[in-house]
């Protein structure tokens, strides 16, 4: 039988109050340690604040004012008055745990999960209304603080400090026997990249389960990604290999293809379905990949008769509604560059070569569907000429890919399999940064009412948390300033999130929760005692002279650059 969603409440609770990350981590583990493998797999998802695995649909739909309209129903109270407590306490969730006088309940962790799975699906004429009922009947049903959580997991906001890292650490202490098993359990969840599944799949069967997972259609692995040196003439001392393949290297939107029977599925980097996004592609790869079942790796990006247009264009293509309209403004193709599942077969430990090989024979390349270009010799001027004539092409660089032996698929591992090189790094030019905005200080003058500077943050993985690495305040278009003012609305948090670690004297007027990602240029990495990235006898990594590039769509918080890149790139290495 399931155990009371009261207990999960109550960790939650705990949660809060608790700023230490070991401790945090030991209560989540001790938690998880005495619970049923399927209530590990629920609870799993619900202390990410969601209902499933990252790559589903897990959106059910609740806006705010709808929530308000549950709550108020739910307790019997005026929407005003529950407006009134959200303006005070700044968080919905609150609000409902003071309107609420039930001392106790019967609700399981699978009777949360359950009732907000029916939310999630509700549908039709008057589904909005269908949505409001069902969720002030489940709040009917939940004594105080067990409402506080449930109004926060509706709105996709639990606000309890808790991401995938901290609970893959928390999953290798409880069943895995201690943290320092945690990268064999990150690896089953590069793979395997379901929480819940993966907490299940350890309860029962310990840590040999991590290592059983593998590709599966339908089911995304993370993306294999590319590190970055500090000179070119670096690049053959970290890949040894005696033949060296370049590829060009696409600004765009990543895109990992399943290709079941007639069915594509389209997954981003940050494993979100964004098939519907870009039908013409699914219908073009459709045509194109000559195998019935088969998973590749790509960059779609915008293209126009053979000229590639710029990543803001192409996220254009990134809305729910207006696709057929967008398509035709924003014309896009996707470049092919790996395979890594066959007919049933698991292509992740064959080594690069063979893999190229497999996706050269599968694809028929068209208009929308190109394989992506590239040179392998062992000759670096032609590695140099290649890079040139991409720069020239108007891309951002090249990827420079082992063909070794050993040169394996690794999702969701920055090796040094892939190098990247791009036009910024032999100009001299700047670093660029995707960084999380974790704060924002009040403007003046014409930005009076608006926010005048971003606070941001870069991610140390082995804490799971944000520190912050620079502020912001220069770059702003008037459309860009306009565009971020909204998106940072559903971020706003009420106090300082437990995963964002400040300084004193770096405290911003507003906080958000991390989740929007943004592109920053800077032109030196120094020590600062203002700054907490990479801390060191009181001093953290700061960046000078930062400047707004854009807004990262496509990336996740915990896609941000981390405070190892930041360091290396300031020792040089």
């Amino acid at each position: 039988m399931s155990s009371r969603f009261s207990k999960l409440a109550s960790l939650y609770s705990r949660l809060e109050d608790t700023p230490s990350y070991n401790s945090r981590r030991k209560k989540l583990s001790e938690f998880f340690s005495s619970r049923s493998p399927p209530d590990v797999k629920v609870a799993a998802y619900l202390t990410l604040g969601s209902i499933g695995a990252s790559y589903e649909d897990t959106e059910l739909g609740i806006a705010e004012k709808m929530a308000v309209r549950a709550v108020a129903d739910a307790y019997g109270s005026g929407e005003k008055k529950v407006k009134k407590l959200l303006e005070k306490r700044g968080d919905l969730g609150d609000a409902a745990a003071l309107l609420n006088e039930k001392k106790r309940s019967t609700l399981t962790i699978s009777d949360v999960r359950s009732k907000l799975i029916k939310i999630k699906k509700a549908s039709g004429e008057d589904s909005q209304k269908k949505k409001m009922e069902l969720l002030s009947s489940l709040l009917q049903d939940a004594p105080s603080n067990e409402s506080r959580f449930i109004v926060r997991i509706a709105l996709g906001n639990l606000r309890i400090g808790v991401g995938e890292q901290m609970l893959l650490d928390a999953f290798a202490e409880a069943f895995a026997g201690g943290s320092s098993h945690k990268s064999e359990v990150e690896d089953g969840y590069n793979k395997c990249t379901d929480i819940g599944l993966l907490g299940e799949s350890l309860a029962k069967h310990g840590l040999s389960s991590a290592k059983r997972f593998s590709i599966t259609l339908g089911r995304p692995v993370r993306a294999m990604l590319a590190q970055r040196v500090d000179k070119v003439s670096d690049i053959l001392e970290k890949i040894q290999s005696d033949e060296l393949a370049v590829e060009e290297k696409y600004d765009g939107e990543r895109v990992q293809v399943h290709k079941d029977g007639n069915r594509i599925i389209l997954f981003s980097r940050h494993l979100n379905d964004i098939t519907s996004q870009f039908p013409d592609i699914a219908e073009a790869l459709k045509k194109s990949i000559k195998r019935k079942k088969a998973v590749l790796d790509g960059e779609i990006v915008g293209y126009r008769k053979g000229d590639f247009l710029s990543f803001q264009k192409l996220m254009q293509r990134r809305r729910k509604y207006d696709v057929s309209e967008y398509s035709e403004k924003v014309p896009a193709a996707v470049f092919l560059f790996d395979m890594i599942y066959l007919n049933g077969n698991s292509l992740l430990k064959k080594p690069y070569p063979s893999r190229r090989k497999a996706l050269e024979k599968s694809v028929n390349e068209s208009g929308m569907v190109h394989i992506a270009k590239r040179n392998v010799s062992s000759d670096f001027e032609k590695i140099r000429e290649f890079f040139q004539k991409s720069v020239d092409k108007g891309l951002e660089g090249i990827i420079v890919k082992s063909t070794a032996k050993d040169s394996v698929y690794q999702p969701g591992n920055r090796g040094w399999l892939w190098i990247k090189w791009k036009k910024e790094y032999s100009e001299g030019m700047r670093e660029t940064f995707d960084l999380a905005v974790v704060g924002s200080y009040h403007g003046r003058g014409s930005r009076a009412g608006h926010f005048g500077a971003l606070l941001c943050a870069a991610f140390n993985p082995k804490k799971d948390r944000f520190e912050t690495f620079t502020k912001v305040g220069t770059g702003f278009t008037d459309e860009s300033f306009s565009s971020l003012q909204k998106l940072l609305k559903k971020h706003r948090a009420r106090k300082k999130p437990e995963s964002v670690v400040v300084e004193n004297d770096m405290e911003p007027d507003v906080y958000y929760e991390p989740g929007l990602v943004i592109e920053v240029f800077g032109a030196e990495i120094t020590r600062s005692p203002s700054h907490t990235a990479f801390r060191k006898k009181g001093k953290g990594l700061a960046l000078r002279f930062p400047r707004f590039q854009r807004v990262r769509r496509d990336k996740g918080p915990e896609d941000a650059t981390t405070i190892m890149e930041i360091k290396r790139i300031k020792d040089g290495k």
